[in-house]
């Protein structure tokens, strides 16, 4: 689920950022989709919601994008 969204998604600001580091962590490790969110202080539900609210935003969509494109 988590991974869906992360594709499905681009991004912008402080939120975008935060939400490229995590998005960059569960690519790598899956399987440790709650200790990750966790780490970040966010549950499943904020993860999902920031989602959305990245994807709604063309702008912010774009920045999420580019920085997954980031090593």
């Amino acid at each position: 689920m988590f991974l869906a969204l992360v594709v499905a998604c681009g991004g912008s600001g402080g939120k975008v950022d935060q939400a490229v580091a995590i998005a960059k962590e569960l690519r790598e490790k899956p399987d440790e989709a709650e200790k990750i969110l966790g780490a970040h202080q966010m549950t499943a539900e904020q993860w999902e919601t920031l989602m959305y609210e990245i994807a709604d935003d063309p702008a912010m969509a774009e920045q999420f994008e580019a920085g997954l494109q980031k090593k």
